[in-house]
C-alpha cells in the first residue's frame, strides 16, 4: 500500500514538474515576441476548459451580474470569456497581449487594424484545423476547408447567396412564416416563448429555402415520411438543439450518451442524401427554364457545381457539408440576431418608433405604386434605418463572439510602431467584443443608436452629442452606403476573404421579418418583466453557447396590435 501511494505521489510530482518546465519555456517564448503577457493556470482553448467553463460560469453567475466581468484569476479559463469581460482584459494587459499556460499561449487582439491584418492574411493565419474539423459532422464545407480547396468551395457556394431568385424565395417565405408565427404568438399570450417563436420561424424558413420543403406550425412537428422517424423540421431541430454534442462527440459516443442527438443527425443526413438524389434527377431531366422557377439553396449549389469551377466540383459529401453550414448560419446566427433585436425594440420604444415609421413609409409607397405587398426587388433597398438598427445591435451584441486563427509558421504581427514575431502554431483570437466596444472607434459604445450607421464616419458619431449639420444632412438624404465602418472595427460578418458569404441572405431575412411583423404589431415587454433587469442581464451575461451569443434567459415579449 505504501509503495502504491509513493508511486502516485511521484507521478503527481513528475507531472507538476513537467507542466512547470513547459510553463517556463512558454514564458521565455512569450518574452521574445515583445508583447505583454499574463499567466493562467490554463487557457480557454485547452481541452480542460470544457470542464472549467461550465463550473466557473455556474459559480460566478451572480458575480458577473455586478458588471465587473470575470475574476482576474478565472477569466481565461472560461470559454468565450470575452462578452462578459468587454474590454477589461485589454485595458489591463494591452490592446494585443498573450495568455501563457503550460499548454501553450494565446494571442488576443483587441485593436482594429491588427485584427484586420490577421483576418486578411489567410495564408499566414489559418483557421484552427481541430476546430474546423468539428464543423464537419456532415462533410467538409466552405467554412472548414482551407487553401485551394477553399477556392473551389467558394466558387460554388458564393453564387447561390447572391442569386436574386434565392433571395426572392427568402423574402417571400419569411413574410409567409411571419403571418403564421404572429397568429400563434398572439394566441399564446403569457405562455408565448420568444425563443421558441423565433427559432421555429427561422427553422421553417431554412427548411423551405434550403430544400424546398415548406413547413407549417404544428407544434414543431410535420408529417413523418415513410422510412423516417423524424420529419425534416424535426431532424433539423434535433441537430440544432443538440449541436454541442454533435460537434464535440464521436458518433459512436453520441449514440450512447445522447440518443436524441444521434437520431437527429442520422435523420438529417438521410434527408440530405435523398434530396441530393432528387435534385440531381430534376436538373438532369428538366429544362433550365423550368428549373429556374424554383431555386432553393440546394438547387443553386448543384447548378453551380455542374459548371466545374477551377479546382474541381464538390463531392456529394462536400455538398452535404455546405448545406449543414448554410442551415447553421441561416438558423442559429440569424435567429439569435432577431432575438436580441426583438428585446432591444421592446426596451427602446423610441427606436421602435423610428423603425415603424420607416416601415409605414415603404408600405405607403408600395400601395401608391399599386402593389398590395412588399417585395425583395422593389423594397429591400429602401430600409436604411432598419438595416442600421441591425448593424448597431450586432455591434453591441456580437453574435459570433471570437474569431480564431493559428499562425502558419513564424508570422510577423504589426502593432503600433512595432512588428512582433509570433512562433508557429500560436493561437490568435480576435476579440470582437473588445473591438466593437472600443471608445476609440465607437464613441460611447454602450449606447445603442442606429444613426451611427447613417453618417459618413460612424467612428466620429457620438450618440450623446447633438447632430452636426453635416450629420443631419447625411441622415436626411439617406444616400450613403451601409455599412461605412473602417476595416477591422466591426466583425459580425467577419473580415477579408473569409468573410461571411450569407450576409445578403441574413439581411434579406431580417428586413422581410420586421417589415412584415411591425406593419401590424408592436413589441412590448411582458407585464411581469423588469426592463432594467432584462437589459442588465442580456448585457452582462451570455447564454454560454459554444457556437454563438445567445440571450441567457427567455425574455417574454408580447405582440400588441397597432392602432
Amino acid at each position: 500500500m505504501a509503495a502504491y501511494i509513493f508511486m502516485v505521489l511521484m507521478l503527481i510530482i513528475l507531472q507538476t514538474l513537467y507542466k512547470l518546465l513547459n510553463l517556463l519555456s512558454n514564458i521565455r517564448i512569450a518574452r521574445k515576441t515583445g508583447l505583454p503577457y499574463t499567466i493562467s493556470l490554463l487557457h480557454e482553448l485547452e481541452g480542460w476548459a470544457y470542464l472549467t467553463d461550465p463550473i466557473l460560469r455556474w459559480v460566478f453567475r451572480s458575480y458577473v451580474m455586478r458588471g465587473r466581468g470575470w475574476p482576474t484569476w478565472a477569466r481565461f479559463m472560461v470559454k468565450d470569456w470575452h462578452y462578459e469581460d468587454r474590454r477589461r482584459a485589454h485595458d489591463r494587459f494591452g490592446a494585443v497581449f498573450l495568455v501563457v499556460s503550460s499548454a501553450g499561449m494565446v494571442c488576443y487582439v483587441g485593436e482594429a487594424e491588427t485584427a484586420a491584418q490577421v483576418l486578411t492574411r489567410r495564408k499566414a493565419f489559418i483557421k484552427p484545423p481541430v476546430k474546423m474539423k468539428m464543423l464537419e459532422p456532415f462533410g467538409p464545407n466552405v467554412v472548414s476547408v482551407d487553401g485551394e480547396r477553399w477556392r473551389s468551395h467558394l466558387g460554388i457556394t458564393l453564387p447561390p447567396f447572391t442569386a436574386d431568385k434565392v433571395l426572392d424565395l427568402v423574402w417571400d417565405e419569411t413574410q409567409r412564416q411571419v403571418d403564421v408565427m404572429a397568429a400563434v404568438w398572439s394566441r399564446s399570450g403569457a405562455e408565448s416563448s420568444l425563443k421558441h417563436n423565433i427559432y421555429s420561424l427561422t427553422m421553417n424558413i431554412m427548411s423551405h429555402v434550403g430544400f424546398g420543403k415548406q413547413s407549417e406550425w404544428k407544434n414543431g412537428i410535420d408529417a413523418v415520411p415513410k422510412g423516417h422517424t423524424l420529419s425534416l423540421v424535426g431532424s433539423i431541430y434535433a441537430v440544432i438543439m443538440h449541436l454541442p454534442h454533435i460537434l464535440l462527440l464521436p458518433k459512436w459516443v453520441l449514440k450512447q450518451v445522447a440518443p436524441k442527438a444521434y437520431t437527429g443527425y442520422v435523420e438529417l443526413d438521410q434527408y440530405m442524401v435523398e434530396f441530393l438524389g432528387q435534385e440531381k434527377s430534376r436538373l438532369h431531366d428538366y429544362s433550365t427554364a423550368k428549373e429556374e422557377s424554383r431555386e432553393t439553396l440546394l438547387t443553386a449549389v448543384l447548378r453551380s457545381n455542374t459548371k466545374n469551377p477551377e479546382g474541381g466540383a464538390l463531392t456529394d459529401v462536400e455538398v452535404k457539408g455546405n448545406l449543414f453550414i448554410f442551415l447553421l448560419a441561416g438558423y442559429d446566427t440569424t435567429a439569435n440576431t432577431m432575438l436580441f433585436c426583438c428585446i432591444t425594440l421592446a426596451l427602446y420604444p423610441s427606436i421602435q418608433d423610428q423603425v415603424i415609421e420607416e416601415i409605414d413609409r415603404v408600405w405607403a409607397e408600395a400601395e401608391q405604386a399599386g402593389r398590395s405587398g412588399l417585395s425583395f426587388v422593389h423594397d429591400m433597398s429602401k430600409f436604411r434605418y432598419l438595416i442600421a438598427f441591425m448593424y448597431e445591435v450586432m455591434r453591441v451584441f456580437p453574435i459570433v463572439l471570437p474569431v480564431a486563427r493559428v499562425a502558419a509558421g513564424f508570422q510577423k504581427l504589426p502593432f503600433g510602431n512595432d512588428i512582433h514575431l509570433l512562433p508557429p502554431d500560436t493561437a490568435v483570437v480576435v476579440n470582437n467584443t473588445a473591438i466593437q466596444h472600443d471608445p476609440a472607434s465607437w464613441p460611447n459604445p454602450r449606447t445603442i443608436d442606429p444613426r451611427r450607421w447613417l453618417v459618413s464616419n460612424p467612428h466620429s458619431f457620438d450618440p450623446e452629442k447633438s447632430l452636426s449639420p453635416l450629420e443631419e444632412t447625411e441622415i436626411r438624404e439617406g444616400s450613403l452606403p451601409i455599412p461605412g465602418h473602417r476595416r477591422g472595427t466591426f466583425m459580425a460578418f467577419g473580415e477579408g476573404p473569409r468573410a461571411c458569404l450569407g450576409r445578403n441572405f441574413a439581411k434579406t431575412e431580417f428586413v422581410a421579418f420586421y417589415s412584415r411583423l411591425l406593419r401590424k404589431y408592436r413589441l412590448k415587454l411582458g407585464s411581469e418583466m423588469d426592463a432594467k433587469l432584462v437589459e442588465s442581464t442580456i448585457r452582462l451575461r451570455s447564454g454560454g453557447s459554444p457556437v454563438t451569443l445567445i440571450p441567457p434567459v427567455d425574455v417574454r415579449i408580447d405582440l400588441v396590435e397597432r392602432v
